[in-house]
């Protein structure tokens, strides 16, 4: 006798796990078995883009490569020289742009001269440095004083240039003066006495000493360097053709020696030959004096109309920190009288 089949219908099947409302093919759910998993497919597009989860195919994928930009690496001579223009204009906008500025003689950090009425010490040096330091005033380099006379370069209200008249006998004050200039970031443009500067002329420059101190004034980054002649004649009785080559010959010898550009001059004695302005055909940018016009305005002017002969005053003495020119001054009298920013 034939036995009766117990096999289900498809339709019977289907219902008894379930999934017949889900509209699945009976391979489908068998397929759920095997090994490969399937993605059952959508029944319209909106059902696509919610179940569907994008492939990644990297031989189709657009490719975006970020090369980075390194930040430009500069030596220390740019380091410095960039933090020393944020500051100079950080000063000007605080105490807005000069008109003038106060120009100051020395001699070294330490000396006596004309009878005592104009001295100096390594401390009252030191004192002064650190007064300027702590009163934001600002000391120009050789560039900054040119574009100022220029008219292309603004310089803060509280400007001073540091001039000082140097040589073969500098070599101790250099030593003492480069820290200190420094520490409190001061700037000296030095005009240098060429004569008995070499092993021949004096014992004190044996084995190239005297040049090599104003080597390493020149890489301490706080002296421009210029000349004050090679035989420290007084030029005001001098004709223009042989004042000329002499200064071009101490120009040229300190530029062999050092591998600067010399672009200041301070005329010894302070007198000012008629030739002056002959000296922009040398390459100079100015020359200091003495005290070429009123007292009251021996300043430093923007755009000044006597960059030949720059007027100098005289920084406070030791001990009585008072100066001499003008006479009875002190320090912060100067900077009121002589340059901007110091307003009552």
């Amino acid at each position: 006798m034939k036995q009766k089949s117990t096999s289900l219908s498809r339709q019977d099947f289907l219902k008894i796990l379930g999934y017949s409302t889900l509209g699945l093919g009976l391979e489908t759910i068998l397929s759920a078995c095997s090994p490969q998993t399937l993605v059952p497919a959508p029944t319209s597009t909106a059902t696509a883009t919610q179940i569907l989860t994008p492939i990644f195919n990297p031989t189709t994928a657009p490719t975006q490569t970020n090369t980075p930009t390194a930040a430009p690496t500069l030596n220390p001579e740019q380091a410095a020289a960039a933090a020393r223009e944020s500051r100079r204009l950080s000063l000007i906008e605080k105490y807005g742009p000069a008109t003038r500025a106060l120009p100051l003689e020395f001699h070294g950090d330490y000396y006596y001269m004309l009878d005592g009425m104009y001295n100096m010490d390594p401390e009252t040096f030191t004192w002064m440095m650190e007064w300027f330091q702590a009163n934001d005033v600002w000391s120009v380099n050789g560039a900054e004083l040119a574009g100022f006379l220029d008219g292309t370069m603004e310089l803060p209200a509280r400007c001073v240039v540091l001039t000082t008249d140097s040589g073969y006998t500098s070599q101790e004050s250099l030593t003492r003066m480069i820290p200190v200039l420094q520490h409190t970031e001061m700037h000296f443009i030095s005009l240098i006495w060429t004569a008995r500067m070499t092993a021949a002329e004096t014992i004190a420059c044996q084995e190239d000493a005297c040049w090599e101190k104003f080597r390493q004034a020149r890489d301490s980054g706080v002296f421009t360097l210029g000349t004050h002649s090679e035989s420290h004649a007084d030029f005001k009785k001098m004709d223009a053709a042989p004042g000329l080559e002499e200064l071009l010959q101490s120009k040229e010898e300190i530029e062999t020696n050092l591998g600067v550009e010399v672009e200041y001059l301070s005329w010894p004695y302070e007198h000012c030959p008629t030739w002056a302005d002959q000296l922009g055909d040398l390459g100079f940018k100015a020359a200091f004096g003495g005290r070429p016009r009123a007292l009251d305005l021996c300043s430093v002017f923007a755009e000044d109309e006597m960059r030949w002969c720059l007027p100098r005053l005289l920084p406070p003495n030791r001990g009585t920190r008072q100066s001499s020119r003008p006479e009875g001054m002190t320090l912060e009298e100067m900077m009121r009288a002589y340059s901007d920013g110091f307003e009552e």
